[in-house]
Order: C-alpha cells, then structure tokens, then sequence
C-alpha cells in the first residue's frame, strides 16, 4: 500500500488551484462525487471546485490507490504545534481506547509499528484474527438445505419430486440438514478477505492473503448486508470470532465499488470527533477512577415532557454521593469564553443532578489556561443552598500521549474540579 497524504479535519484538498496536491486527480474527486451523490447525507466531506473539504470527522479513505488519512486538529483556526505523525499516533490511541482497533495480545506489537496507514492496521488485525481463528479451528454449523440425493435422506419435498423426478424413479428431492463450516460466519468473514485482497493496492499483505485464502474452507459467494450482522447470536460458540466480525463489519459496510469503466473504488473509515472525544474521555476516567467513583456517560434525566437532558459525563463518589458534571466539547471556545448555550446547558446540568461543580472539557496541544466561573443562583443541596459554579479546562493532548506514564487524564479533571483532597485517590 501506498504511502498516505495526511490532512486535519478541515482541511481541503484539490488537483488544481490553492488547495492541489500532486497525487490528488480528477478520477479522485469524480470518486467523490459520486460518492457524495449515492450518500447525500455523508457527513464527513464536503464538495468544493475541484476538490472536497473535510468536516470534523477523522480516519481514514482510500479512493482507488490513494490512501487518504484525516487527523484530528484541536484548533481549527491555527496550525497544530504538533506534527502529524504525533496526531496520526494519537488517534490510534484514542480508537484503541475506545475498543474501535481491537488487537489480539499478541498483535498490539502490530499497532505500535509506524505503518503506512490505519486502514492497513486494520487489515493487519482482521487477518491476525483469521489466522487464529483457522489455527483454533472453524466452527461448524447446521443449516437447512435442498438437494437431489440418491438415497432418501431427511424428509421428501413433493413438489420438487414431482417436477424434477417423475421419470427418475432412483432419485430424491429431499430436505435435509447439513452439518458443516459453509455457513454466515464463514461467508462473511471470507468477503472481507477477499475484499482486503482487493484494497491492499500496494501487494504488501498479499502472501498472507493467499494462505488464508488455501486454508480457507469453500464456502458460497454471498453479498452482505447490514442485518446479516444482526442475524448473528451474541453465543459462547461465536465469542472467538467477535473482534473479526467487528472488522469486518466496519470494511464491507463502508466500501462503495464503483461498477463503471474506469471509475474509482472508494472505502472510507470515518470517525466523528466529537463522539470520539467523549467516548475517550469517558473511558479513561472510568478505567482510572474505578476505585473510589462511580463513572456514568450519557446519564439521561426527563426534562420537558418526553424530552431528556443527557449530560456526557457524570461522577459520583461511592461513600460521599458528591457528583460532579462534565461536558466534553471538541470545538475550541470563542475568545477561550464558554458559550452563552453552554452555560446554560451546565446550570441546568448542576440543578438537576444537584451538582455544585460542573465542567467543558476541551482538547489543548498547547498552553492554555482555563476559567471558573459562579452561578448568581444558589443550588438547593442536601436542603440547603449553596453556589454552583461551571469551570472549563483543557487536556493537552500530545502532552498526554507522550507522558502519559507520569500523570493521568483523571487526576487533571478532578483537580479542574477542585475536588476536596478526601475524594481523591
């Protein structure tokens, strides 16, 4: 596979005028029109005179043989003072965290190589995955089938019998079940190998492919859809073959072929980063924190009728019942000042889950100094009233990622919160 170009998220790219690059073509971008055109709600592009501009969504396309990687930009309005390939790192850390880049233990020494692109890691896993699966042993199955048979075995279907063997008396159309490895599981996973086949453009997985596809057993050809992944049982028996299928899933569902002369194939594995921000968030502080506070994401309470406010992050201390509200936010404040919105969002946050200390977190590569802000109206706590405030702060992530050995995302967020000395590990 060909090296990527990488951008940030909105960022655009063109073959001709301010935006060009060399290996950006007009086949590229026909690619994304009509990609655009068959998903007219896609939101993680937009179309510009002979280009496109990405939104904030990140990850990774490939259009014919141009990989395409789009990195995570915490201020859209500077430049990063960090390089791409730290954002290209920390952005498979953030999708390993959030269980999007499974690995096996023995392939996470696959995700720390410095490789071409992450869709290609995500090839890597998929046939590490597969490899285990045939070393352990392929299920089989039972299923239902129809066949001429010349001994009557299972039971005779009359119709079938009549049609195809009035005159020959030795055969039967019976149906029977068979016992063997031709089965959903099998034919999924064996599209998305030969899918990978078709998408490692540059033939640098294509040994690997061939044995896997010699030790594969044959199954049928099948064109897979979204609910063949639902039709799937959540059983003990399938458990080995879950991080696979998530995979595949993720390939075969986001792969657009282009079936015209000449036009280009198109797959791309995008993620929004808002939601991922979130989820990153969440997941550290529930992993770091498991011991003295109870760690609640997307937290819903009824608000007007029917409707619910759901607030990102909830924390409750286990002895103390003191809770703490965050919000995670992507994008960077106006003039580093929360939003009007936003702030009421909080105190309405703070009242309903009897909160006197709320937060927006937001992503930092840089120095930036966060704020604390009181409520003119008191909370009712407990029966008395007391202030509220709302703070926002910033997690430095590149910091982070190259010293998250000595300090933890955890202990950053309560000390935002002024968390008393007593609530802290």
């Amino acid at each position: 596979m060909t090296k990527p170009i990488q951008v940030f998220e909105h960022e655009s790219i063109a073959y001709a005028g301010r935006y060009a690059k060399d290996v950006f073509s007009e086949k590229h971008h026909q690619a994304f029109e009509s990609y655009f055109q068959k998903n007219e709600r896609t939101p993680f592009f937009e179309l510009i005179p002979k280009g496109v501009r990405f939104k904030s969504y990140v990850g990774v396309i490939q259009v014919g043989d141009l990989t395409i990687e789009v990195l995570p930009k915490v201020d859209r309005k500077k430049a990063s003072s960090a390089s791409k390939e730290n954002w290209h790192d920390i952005l498979l850390e953030m999708l390993r965290t959030c269980e999007l880049m499974k690995a096996r233990q023995s392939s996470n020494a696959s995700l720390k190589l410095k490789r071409n692109s992450i869709l290609e890691l995500y090839f890597v896993l998929f046939l590490d995955e597969l490899e285990a699966l045939i070393k352990n042993g392929l299920i089989k199955k039972y299923k239902e089938q129809q066949s001429q048979q010349k001994a009557l075995k299972g039971s005779l279907v009359f119709s079938e019998q009549i049609k195809k063997n009035l005159i020959h008396k030795e055969r039967f159309f019976v149906r029977h079940q068979a016992y063997d490895k031709n089965h959903l599981l099998h034919q999924i996973l064996h599209e998305t190998l030969l899918l990978i086949e078709r998408l490692d453009t540059g033939g640098g997985l294509k040994d690997r492919i061939g044995r896997l596809m010699l030790d594969f057993p044959p199954v049928d050809s099948r064109k897979v859809k979204p609910d063949d992944f639902d039709r799937i049982k959540n059983t003990r028996k399938h458990a080995p073959y879950e991080r696979a299928l998530e995979i595949a899933k993720l390939l075969l569902l986001n792969f657009r072929p282009d079936l015209k002369a000449g036009k280009q194939n198109m797959i791309a594995l995008m993620f929004d980063m808002n939601m991922l921000w979130e989820e990153y968030v969440y997941r550290l502080l529930k992993r770091e924190l498991r011991q003295e506070w109870e760690v609640h994401g997307q937290k819903r309470k009824r608000f007007w009728e029917t409707k619910v406010i759901k607030p990102d992050i909830v924390l409750r201390h286990r002895e103390s019942d003191v809770v703490y509200v965050i919000d995670t936010k992507w994008k960077m404040p106006e003039r580093n000042k929360p939003s009007d919105n936003d702030l009421k969002q909080m105190f309405a946050y703070n009242h309903y889950w009897k909160c006197s200390h709320s937060l927006l977190l937001y992503p930092s590569d840089s120095t930036e100094s966060g704020m604390k802000g009181a409520y003119s109206e008191k909370i009712l706590i407990n029966q008395e009233a007391e202030d509220h405030y709302c703070s926002m702060g910033y997690l430095d992530l590149v910091e982070y990622y190259q010293n998250k050995g000595s300090w933890s995302i955890s202990v950053a967020v309560l000390n935002m919160l002024e968390v008393d000395n007593r609530y802290v590990d």
